[in-house]
């Protein structure tokens, strides 16, 4: 049915409001392009998004609740997270801003050696992805990408090979806004 043009516009906006990035994305086009959310894209500069303030409180909020934005799916803070990537729970010690910004938009440049990933290949011919928590004569123990643990016997094993890339992907700021990054940071960075 043909809805009115200021009812449509309405449920247009609402629908590209919300958190949840599918319906979002799939909404916002049909947003006038001046009420479209300025998302960061591929093209990141850095200098821009460091010379934000930033607020820390919302960018908690990012970390832990903000749908589309994974970071405690691999990353714990205190008890809340994965273990996936590294314990960010005192990262401001570690890194400033510009250092935590440049470890997201280039998670491969440094990985610390207990965060590198391995593929496993079974002779059934399944591949699986983790970290390497363990490894004896008979078995080898993988943390997967949802954060459980795989035993696999060391003669089921067709191939083991250490990743050249961080588990963690490229691109991770492209859906979020500068000010979101801004906030995000200067929580991280507020870790100490």
């Amino acid at each position: 049915h043909d809805l009115p043009v200021g009812v449509r516009d309405e449920l247009i906006a609402v629908a590209a409001a919300r958190p949840d990035p599918q319906i979002r994305d799939l909404f916002e086009p049909f947003l006038p392009p001046d009420q479209r959310v300025k998302r960061l894209g591929s093209a990141i500069r850095p200098e821009a998004l460091l010379a934000l303030p930033g607020d820390a409180a919302r960018g908690r909020e990012l970390f832990f609740t903000t749908a589309g934005i994974a970071c405690k799916n691999c990353h714990r803070i205190g008890d809340t997270g994965s273990t996936i990537g590294p314990d960010l729970s005192h990262i401001g010690k570690k890194f400033n801003r510009a250092q935590l910004l440049d470890s997201i938009l280039e998670p491969s440049k440094v990985i610390d050696p207990k965060y590198i990933g391995y593929v496993v290949e079974t002779k059934d011919g399944k591949v699986l992805v983790g970290l390497l928590t363990g490894r004896t004569a008979s078995e080898i123990v993988l943390r997967n990408m949802q954060d459980q643990e795989v035993r696999l016997a060391v003669e089921n094993i067709e191939e083991l090979a250490p990743l050249r890339k961080s588990l963690m992907p490229d691109l991770q700021l492209k859906d979020m806004t500068a000010n979101q990054v801004a906030d995000l940071l200067v929580f991280l960075e507020s870790l100490k």
